[in-house]
């Protein structure tokens, strides 16, 4: 395939690229979309959610609430953290809304900081689309380095990018992508939650924690948050961006949530006032015909038993794909970060867009990121595309 230099290097271009040559009937490895598909290529689908959608979906053509049903938020909390959901509310108070997808909830959260004129902190490793979404919202932002010399959490220098902009503003919204981040596949660990925290406490309400969880249903272990959530109040405000998308393989149908766990007894009125008001300005509401029929399937025990063990097993070949990615890349002598589970990996070269196009030279279609690293959709490959990419870089 000839290259041509002037060919766009963001996602969305190289997966047409991908779908054109497929379509032309070249045996394309697309390791760009961040979608999880099965072993012979479908994407990967839930009986039991879809079921309820289909047969539930025309029962909510009328107009939701604009912050969703009671419903619905019961049943993401239900879902997210089913054993600690009754000792988490006891501590905090919980305001709740729903969202168009986790990019929604993003959204969400950055106008209604940017309206009180907060800081954002970002990593320097990460989601794309975290500038557009800033930018759009109209928040200024800095950012932080991700991992220190051990490729862990780089607490100091958080803590040195909080010190900086609050010079200059009142107050600070970090941003953290875990568990599974987009790009890396990196999940921190019970000991870098608690230095985050303890980090945050000295704050005093100054600095709030949004966790962008959208890849936490694909952790292949336990999440050590929510049990340390129960532990005791933490003396600061946390935000969640919830991703029905990500976790049920709902990508069309743009479902999830922005919730926020606040000081107990503290009147959060305003907060959800500002976010029905951004939701009114931009999209109105929510897709009624997703949120209710999902509000009724995270009622119904059985679907949700069957649905957490295909999970938990996609979450686990996910996990298998990706150490034998790390595996290859080693044998290549390649630096890659660390992976721990879920959508993504990521490595580095010296010249990341160079490097995509002598792969796609192959039909190999990965996304450079920045001028360096370059992510693999590990959910975008099967099995025996994994043994064909191996051939094709032997």
């Amino acid at each position: 395939m000839r290259m041509e230099t002037n060919m766009k290097y963001d996602i969305l271009s190289i997966q047409e690229r991908a779908v054109k040559r497929r379509k032309e009937g070249h045996l394309v490895l697309n390791g760009c979309a961040g979608m999880l598909f099965e072993e012979d290529k479908s994407l990967c689908t839930f009986e039991s959610v879809n079921q309820t959608i289909q047969e539930r979906f025309s029962s909510y053509l009328a107009y939701p609430s604009v912050l969703g049903s009671k419903e619905y938020e019961e049943g993401v909390l239900q879902w997210l953290f089913p054993l600690e959901k009754e000792r988490i509310a006891h501590r905090y108070s919980i305001a709740f809304s729903a969202s168009l997808g986790g990019t929604g909830a993003l959204y969400l959260a950055f106008k209604h900081f940017a309206q009180e004129n907060a800081h954002l902190l970002l990593s320097d490793i990460r989601w794309p689309n975290y500038d557009t979404l800033a930018k759009e919202a109209g928040i200024g932002f800095s950012l932080y380095s991700l991992f220190n010399e051990d490729e862990r959490l780089n607490i100091n220098d958080i803590k040195a990018k909080i010190d900086a902009s609050l010079l200059s503003s009142g107050s600070v919204l970090v941003v953290i992508n875990d568990p599974c981040q987009n790009p890396l596949g990196y999940c921190m660990d019970e000991k870098e939650y608690r230095e985050l925290f303890q980090l945050l406490e000295g704050y005093r309400r100054k600095v709030t924690l949004l966790l962008d969880i959208a890849y936490v249903d694909y952790h292949p272990g336990t999440f050590p948050l929510w049990e340390i959530l129960c532990e005791k109040t933490w003396d600061f405000d946390l935000f969640f961006a919830f991703s029905a998308s990500k976790s049920f393989g709902l990508y069309g149908l743009r479902l999830g949530a922005l919730f926020a766990l606040l000081e107990k007894g503290k009147n959060h009125a305003e907060l959800l006032e500002d976010l029905k008001s951004i939701a009114r300005g931009t999209y109105s509401c929510v897709n009624n015909g997703a949120m209710g029929p999902m509000a009724e399937f995270f009622h119904n025990a059985p679907a949700l038993y069957v649905t957490r063990e295909k999970i938990q097993m996609e979450s686990q070949r996910l996990l298998k794909m990706g150490e034998r990615l790390e595996r290859l890349l080693d044998r290549k002598g390649i630096h890659h970060f660390p992976y721990k589970g879920g959508f993504y990996l990521t490595f580095e070269v010296d010249d990341a867009l160079s490097f995509c196009q002598e792969l796609e030279r192959k039909d190999i279609y990965f996304a450079p990121i920045d001028g360096r690293r370059i992510r693999i959709a590990v959910s975008g490959l099967s099995v025996a595309e994994l043994e064909e990419l191996e051939r094709r870089l032997s």
